[in-house]
């Protein structure tokens, strides 16, 4: 009688860990989507993240995933910003009068110091009837207004009026000799004319090779234009934010040798505010 009862009890638990496993295989990707939601608000940000992605596997057309998706993997973890700028980017294939969509890639552009993909995201998202957007275009229309960070193009303080960018051989990261007199420019004005400022460095690479690879080299190359700025000029390190983008914000084609070596570059802006 024993031996039956032990039996029944593995029968059930088999059948009940079919019946889960099978009740999981017939979730929809909305059902996805709606725990994604709920993780969200209960700031589970991680398994949120993984939900979404669940659900875009079951639906690749539920733009509200992507969307949602990418707001998380940018404000929990801003080095993901190429990764959300892709879910944007996804979202305003699907929905091409998106406003808010165009608004965060907008965000992400600045962020990824891609100033004129900035601004047109912006203006296109303010044309679609963004508030958001329209306040950032015209901060006077919000009530109280809000102080936006500021940005400085650190072109217009250096005596040479050159642009503060440094380029750099393939698969390199050392500087080059060539682009010593540009940043003593850019250390010096950071000391004289704009003491309160901090400096943006990212760092760019062509597409040759693994992401995974390039984005490090890319890290790298924004170390070194920062090392450079303290040892030769004492600049504190609180002052340099340091960011590496990749194969993210190509400026020229990568299809040839001229336009990949543009890409292989740091660029430097100046920035004050939160």
């Amino acid at each position: 009688m024993k031996k039956i009862q032990v039996f029944f009890v593995i029968t059930c638990m088999i059948f009940l860990s079919w019946q889960a496993v099978f009740a999981k295989e017939k979730l929809t990707a909305q059902d996805y989507y709606k725990k994604g939601v709920f993780l969200e608000l209960q700031n589970v940000y991680g398994e949120a993240i993984k939900m979404y992605t669940k659900a875009i596997a079951l639906d690749d057309t539920l733009a509200d995933a992507y969307f949602r998706r990418g707001k998380l993997y940018f404000s929990s973890t801003p080095s993901l910003c190429v990764e959300a700028a892709n879910d944007f980017n996804t979202v305003i294939s699907l929905e091409p009068r998106n406003a808010d969509a165009y608004y965060e890639r907008g965000l992400i552009n600045f962020f990824m110091l891609s100033n004129e993909k900035g601004l047109s995201d912006m203006m296109m998202a303010a044309r679609l009837g963004s508030k958001k957007a329209q306040e950032w275009l015209n901060p006077e229309m919000k009530k109280p207004p809000e102080k936006k960070p500021q940005y400085f193009h650190l072109g217009n303080y250096l005596p040479s009026k050159g642009d503060p960018v440094v380029y750099f051989d393939f698969n390199q990261w050392e500087l080059k000799p060539t682009f010593y007199a540009l940043l003593d420019e850019v250390g010096t004005v950071l000391k004289t004319s704009l003491p309160d400022v901090k400096i943006i460095i990212a760092g760019y690479c062509d597409n040759v090779g693994a992401e995974k690879y390039n984005k490090g080299l890319s890290e790298r190359r924004a170390q070194a234009v920062g090392s450079y700025l303290r040892a030769k000029h004492g600049i504190s390190p609180e002052r340099i934010i340091l960011r590496g983008f990749g194969e993210a914000g190509a400026v020229a084609t990568n299809d040839t040798e001229e336009g990949r070596s543009i890409n292989r570059r740091v660029e430097m802006l100046g920035f004050s505010g939160k």
